[in-house]
Order: structure tokens, then sequence, then C-alpha cells
């Protein structure tokens, strides 16, 4: 079983922020507010003095017009951080699985690709103007800034059919012998139709050749599609985690 503490470090170098600060164990990550991920505290270790570290990240969030926001799992620290973040007047937000697989048993699981997956090294802006639609949160200058965080990481894209208009999409962060699955998305007119288990059978297909061996997926808890598909992919929870956002 992966330790929680591992699985987080991996998920922040598949999604990493512009600006992480160390302050006394925990990282602090802004990232121009895009994304809970890339705009929350990593609490990897407890500081010497808890208020006072509140108190800095409380600040610091304030300066760049972001509203202070915790990913709390298994491996946070102080171990009851969430209680006082909770008095503080945090609320919970996404909570969220971590789910865990080994590629070679999630490949022979899937069904034969319902179509052919376009794979490259970057998002292009076809597959970002995509995944912008289907899930961005803000305008131009957000998706810009999102844009960024993916370009930080080592990946692959994948989209469906080759040329616009795209059907579905992914990406697949490369960490080491690990590979994260994010930006999952498919057009709603086409869904129900095998794009998404393609999409994946294409990066992790792809990922093989360059020694990846083990996958994680991040899923909200609430998206019980979503779950009974990676279940049937032979995905594990292996951890999980919410937010912690001031009000």
């Amino acid at each position: 079983m992966i330790a929680a503490a591992h699985i987080d470090a991996l998920m922040n170098q598949g999604w990493p922020a512009a600006h992480s600060t160390e302050l006394d164990g925990w990282l602090v990550r802004h990232n121009d507010g895009v994304t809970l991920r890339a705009n929350s505290v990593l609490p990897a270790s407890a500081p010497f003095d808890l208020d006072r570290a509140l108190d800095y990240v409380e600040n610091l969030y304030a300066a760049h017009q972001i509203a202070p926001s915790f990913q709390v799992g298994p491996a946070a620290q102080p171990g009851d951080l969430d209680e006082y973040l909770a008095a503080r007047g945090y609320e919970v937000r996404n909570p969220t699985l971590v789910m865990c697989a080994e590629v070679a048993d999630v490949l022979a699981k899937l069904p034969e690709p319902a179509a052919a997956v376009n794979i490259s090294s970057a998002p292009d802006d076809d597959w970002m103007d995509f995944w912008w639609a289907v899930d961005g949160r803000g305008g131009s200058a957000a998706q810009a800034a999102a844009r960024q965080i993916l370009n930080r990481a080592r990946a692959l894209y994948g989209v469906i059919p080759a040329g616009p208009p795209a059907k579905a999409i992914g990406r697949l962060a490369l960490v080491g012998d690990w590979a994260g699955i994010y930006c999952l998305a498919v057009d709603g007119e086409y869904r129900r139709q095998g794009l998404a288990q393609a999409t994946i059978h294409g990066l992790l297909q792809k990922a093989t050749t360059l020694g990846v061996t083990r996958v994680w997926l991040q899923v909200v808890e609430a998206n019980a599609p979503a779950r009974a598909l990676y279940d049937r992919l032979g995905f594990q929870t292996v951890s999980r985690y919410h937010y912690r956002v001031k009000a």
C-alpha cells in the first residue's frame, strides 16, 4: 500500500503551482487563484507555531486575493489540523478519493479502443480550448495560468480525433514510474460511446513505452459514474482528501 504522504507528493508534482513556499513543513502554493490544487497549502509536517503559520498563510493569500485553502488528507500535519481549521471558520470543499492501479492491470481490463487517440507531449490550442469549455473556470487570463500549470510537468496529452473538433481529451502526468490521469473530458454529444476508456487506453499504452508501471487518479467522492468506471478498471482507493477553505 502506498503511503498517503507519497501520493500527496506525486500529486503535487503532477499539478505544479507557479509559486511554492516551504513554511516550517507546510508547502504554501499559489497560482493566480487558478484551481484549488495549485492554490492551497499541502501540510506535510507540523509547524512549530501553528497560529503563526496560519496567520502567515492567510496574509499571503489575502495579498494575492486568493481564499486561504488547505488540502487535508490522512498525512496532514498536525494530526488535528482539520478540526483546528474548522474552528477557525474554514469550510469543507470537494471531498475527493485518490485511486491507484497497476498500468498492466488497467490495460487488461479496458475494452478494445472505440477510437484512435492522438498523443502529444504538450497541449495545443484545440486541446486547451476543449478542456476549458468543459472544465474551465474563468476567462482567458485564467486559461493562460492553467496552461502554465500543465506545461510545468512532464505529461502526455490525448485527443480524439487527431483534428478538430475534438470529441474527448485527457492528460497523463508523468512522475518517475508513476503516471496521473487528469483532465479527462468527453463532449456531451459523444458520451457513452467508450471515448473516455479509449483515451485512457491510448495514454497508458504510450506511457508503458516510457517506463510507467503504476497510475493514480483523483475523483470527486460524489461522482458515482466515474467511480464505477474506475472500479471496473481495477483502481483501488488508497487515500482521500478534501479542501478547507476560509469562508
